[in-house]
């Protein structure tokens, strides 16, 4: 049995929850992690939104309500000024809000528990603090704690058994957590640095699964943006990190998420990505990347009224998540193979508009745009596409993911009929 064989065939076997199939709207009540505002060193500042995405991945293993991303609440650079006002917009029951600061190597976390029906009205608050060397112990007991006031019943389901999580080098995982706001941000020299952190970090510790699951993403969204001069050895390096985040971490849905989409985009294993997804979905379905990924494994496998389904749980999930684009993308391919082809456009128009140079996306819209007969508006985008991939055609666009044969024959038409040269 080969490796992705044994982490699929993990646990239960074969997954035949309803969870990992559909989504369910009705998943109880809804919460979130606001990022931490920083009052303190500017170190605070750099793992606010790291630290509250890992306590939201910390909840989320308690099988805690339905999480709404903490990045849905951020602005790029520090907490959204209308943070508050974004919780009762998407209708949430309860939030957790706190302040970091960070003291020579102290680190003190206040944080507030509060109903968002009752007006914000505050059902508990703590004090933590810890070192800058354990910041995972520090997560976890805040994530434990909240878990116990939250709501006891599931506590004494077994919250009591989870084990705290370490690692021995702090400045690792200051640099994961530095890394994943510079990932969010999707500025492109910021993003590319955020390579190099997480190297560092695993430089530091080798067996920072973390670590290795970031850089499996990192890797996937370089591909897909185009910002890389060797997509080869970017593929690479994604098989390599997504194998060992797992192997470190077999019960990390986001490791397995990822690893996923590894399998599925860059190999075009498809039978492995949707095992992958379906126990990253049955591991944790409040993570919003699970259900994104899978979308993308229902697009290759010709299940695109599923895939739908998918990318709108997570989005339901994160609304305001700075990636929501790559659900977006998603959406708008598995509508143009539904031949949905003006519900696509206006998706595309979406996602082209955060980020005009998406290369994966603009591939689509030209497909999109050949279907629809719009030969000015696709000579437009591909010359936008060109300054990108000169040497752009359409076997090397329909090469680069896999597809049910009648889904290929339906992208290479409406790629042909936009323009784009054939070989």
């Amino acid at each position: 049995m080969n490796f992705w064989a044994y982490v699929v065939s993990m646990g239960s076997g074969t997954i035949s929850s309803s969870t990992a199939e559909l989504p369910r709207h009705s998943l109880g009540w809804r919460m979130a992690v606001l990022p931490f505002r920083s009052l303190g060193a500017p170190v605070g500042s750099r793992i606010a939104l790291g630290m509250a995405e890992e306590i939201s991945a910390a909840l989320a293993r308690f099988r805690a309500p339905r999480l709404v991303a903490s990045a849905t609440f951020w602005d790029g650079t520090g907490p959204a000024t209308d943070a508050m006002a974004r919780c009762k917009t998407y209708q949430l029951d309860y939030i957790i809000d706190g302040t970091i600061r960070v003291l020579d190597d102290k680190v003190h976390v206040d944080v507030i528990l509060s109903d968002v029906v009752l007006d914000f009205e505050v059902v508990w608050r703590g004090r933590f603090e810890g070192q800058l060397d354990d910041l995972f112990s520090l997560q976890h007991r805040i994530a434990f704690d909240m878990v116990t006031h939250v709501d006891p019943e599931l506590f004494l389901r077994g919250a009591a058994s989870e084990p705290s999580i370490r690692t021995e080098v702090a400045e690792a995982h200051r640099f994961v957590l530095t890394a994943i706001q510079a990932i969010y941000r999707l500025d492109r020299s910021a993003f590319m640095h955020a390579r190099e952190l997480l190297a560092q970090a695993i430089d530091l510790d080798p067996n920072y699964a973390a670590a290795h699951g970031w850089i499996a993403y990192w890797s996937i969204l370089a591909a897909g943006l185009g910002w890389v001069e060797s997509p080869r050895d970017v593929m690479s390096l994604a098989g390599t990190s997504a194998e060992r985040a797992v192997l470190l971490d077999p019960f990390d849905a986001r490791a397995l998420a990822i690893a996923g989409h590894v399998r599925g985009y860059l190999f075009h294993d498809v039978p492995s990505a949707l095992r992958l997804h379906a126990r990253a979905i049955e591991l944790n379905p409040n993570l919003p990347i699970a259900w994104t990924v899978s979308s993308w494994s229902r697009i290759y496998n010709g299940e695109h009224g599923t895939a739908v389904r998918h990318a709108m749980m997570s989005q339901s999930l994160s609304p305001r998540d700075p990636h929501v684009w790559f659900a977006q993308h998603a959406m708008m391919t598995a509508q143009l193979f539904n031949r949905n082809l003006e519900e696509a456009e206006i998706l595309s128009n979406a996602v082209l508009e955060r980020h005009p140079g998406h290369v994966s996306a603009l591939n689509s819209r030209l497909a999109v745009l050949g279907h629809l007969g719009r030969k000015e508006e696709a000579a437009h985008w591909l010359a936008e596409l060109q300054k990108f991939d000169p040497k752009v055609t359409v076997d090397k666009i329909s090469s680069r993911i896999p597809l049910k044969p009648e889904d290929r024959i339906f992208y290479i038409e409406g790629l042909e009929r936009a323009g784009v040269p054939r070989w």
